[in-house]
């Protein structure tokens, strides 16, 4: 066989089957041509160099119309689990469970070889056993993502020469304390925020102006507005102080802006305290 292609796997099938039919080789392959929902043998070939992932293709040279569907097929789950269960036996013994099995999963990408009839299929698993109650709680099960090999001879699906490989693992006491963990973040982050220094509107405005907080609190009632986009973001404020800057303090202002408006940041009354 020159690949692993649907065609040349059902190429080497229509072989077969004439030697156990004593019949001709064209003969065979209008059979499984037939067999395969095709007209005749040549329709089956234009299908293959045009779509070789015809679901009739799929299931004569391979069992399933879907690759990820191979999972299922023949001993591959079984043989999964047992790769499993030795990949993962040092790992086991640091929980507090036993009689590992495969429980939830999914088949999240399936890619097929054609040069060496391997299909890799990508796949996350929930790895669990039963809870020794005696034991100190160390988790009883194991979240993988791997990537599994299968190879299609004589008719059935089977663990390939490379197997399983697992590219990342986490047991549930693992996601318990990042759970944890971020819990403790979430509340360090908040008390944070509730001790952060606050300052008044007219502290805020004696250090934007360079002001003196005497100045600033003669224009903390200042009308300000938001400076918004199109679509109503926010990206600036202006405060108006014209009607509150007076004498000394409103030649300063002037002589130093050229105006008595002024753009203020968008956080600039993040760390404002409004009873302040």
């Amino acid at each position: 066989m020159s690949d692993f292609s649907p065609l040349s796997i059902i190429k080497s099938q229509a072989k077969q089957h004439a030697r156990q039919h004593d019949m001709k080789l064209s003969a065979a392959q209008e059979t499984l041509a037939r067999q395969a929902g095709f007209e005749e043998y040549h329709e089956l070939v234009a299908v293959a160099q045009r779509n070789p992932t015809d679901p009739r293709l799929m299931l004569a040279a391979f069992g399933v119309r879907d690759f990820k569907d191979a999972i299922h097929e023949d001993d591959v789950f079984s043989e999964l689990d047992q790769e499993l269960e030795h990949l993962l036996s040092g790992a086991m013994t640091e929980t507090n469970a036993g009689e590992f099995t495969i429980g939830e999963y999914e088949v999240e990408s399936a890619a097929y070889e054609v040069a060496t009839g391997v299909l890799k299929l990508g796949l996350s698993i929930t790895y669990e056993g039963q809870q020794d109650p005696d034991r100190v709680y160390y988790g009883r099960a194991f979240f993988l993502k791997a990537y599994v090999d299968l190879i299609r001879r004589d008719g059935n699906w089977s663990l390939g020469e490379d197997g399983v490989s697992i590219t990342s693992s986490e047991t549930d006491a693992d996601r318990d304390r990042r759970t944890e963990w971020e819990y403790m973040a979430h509340q360090q982050a908040a008390e944070s925020e509730e001790n952060r220094p606050r300052s008044s509107m007219s502290q805020a405005l004696a250090s934007e102006l360079k002001i003196s907080l005497e100045h600033a609190k003669l224009l903390a009632d200042a009308e300000v507005t938001a400076n918004t986009s199109d679509d109503g973001m926010i990206y600036s404020y202006w405060v108006d102080v014209e009607p509150y800057a007076e004498g000394a303090l409103r030649a300063d202002l002037l002589a130093r802006f050229g105006t008595l408006e002024f753009e203020l940041d968008v956080n600039f009354f993040d760390d404002i305290h409004p009873d302040m």
